[in-house]
């Protein structure tokens, strides 16, 4: 049964900024015309200017919160940013098992953790349990790399267009290499499968810097898919959601500006 707007069950921390994590896809997805709905997998302390502390959720808390929404809604796509701990990996695998929604996956910064060995744990599960089931990985070169470097000893790679490669070797259906840190070098966002790139989306700079641009990228095109469009027209609408949302950032507070996710409907370029 579908269900207008389509829903989208988002897997992710809880940012009180709304920069990015749940806060921040809620206001992607429903600005794309789509029912947010939310799973918690952390809880992230800071403000604009930085991150704090994060308190990762135990797993059978992030399956309590899930289930009866899947039971209860058809969901139309499945979004993971942060996953949590490892072992919450795997209960978001077992859900994108169960369903047959679309998967995109956008690990943003891979935040460390006091335990490298954990830190690392929690990308492994996430090659393992996730990528297979991913319908997009969402996520800049650099983090790109590091998630090789992470999965395999001997994995570590040159460049970022390999370790999409490699990362496609996984399981992933597409990888979309994006600018998603304020310091990137790349202009031009790329979209990769197994036969190379199959899009290319020319990045403009924003004025300033921009906290969460990825974050809105991922839920932009998590958005498309629930709409029913194919993984191509889904990447160039959510790039052109993205420009209009870079061309007038917002700085609500002392630290970082934010994309404006409701400038298109108010007629922002």
């Amino acid at each position: 049964m579908a269900v207008f707007p389509p829903p989208v069950l988002v897997f992710d921390g809880s940012d009180p900024t709304g920069a990015a994590g749940l806060q921040g896809a809620a206001l992607t997805l429903a600005a794309r015309g789509c029912l947010p709905l939310s799973v918690a997998t952390a809880i992230y302390c800071g403000d604009t200017r930085g991150l704090e502390h994060v308190y990762e959720l135990d797993a059978e808390w992030v399956a309590e919160q899930a289930r009866p929404l899947l039971e209860d809604i058809p969901v139309a796509a499945l979004l993971v940013g942060d996953p949590g701990c490892p072992d919450s990996v795997g209960v978001i695998a077992e859900i994108a098992a169960d369903y047959s929604a679309p998967l995109v996956f956008a690990p943003g910064s891979l935040r460390d953790s006091p335990d490298p060995d954990e830190a690392d744990d929690l990308v492994v599960a996430s090659i393992e349990l996730l990528l297979p089931q991913t319908a997009v990985l969402v996520v800049d070169g650099t983090v790109a790399m590091r998630i090789v470097a992470a999965g395999d000893d001997d994995g570590d790679c040159g460049s970022a267009h390999e370790a999409a490669r490699l990362l496609l070797g996984c399981g992933a259906e597409r990888v979309l290499l994006a600018d998603g840190r304020d310091a990137a070098m790349q202009s031009t966002d790329l979209l990769i499968g197994p036969d190379g790139v199959i899009r290319k989306d020319p990045r403009r700079w924003p004025q300033m810097p921009v906290s969460g641009s990825l974050s809105v990228l991922a839920a932009a095109v998590a958005a498309g898919l629930a709409q029913g469009l194919d993984c191509m027209q889904a990447v160039g609408e959510a790039h052109r959601y993205l420009a209009a949302t870079l061309a007038s950032p917002v700085r609500p507070g002392m630290g970082a500006a934010q994309a404006d996710r409701f400038a298109a409907s108010r007629g922002g370029s």
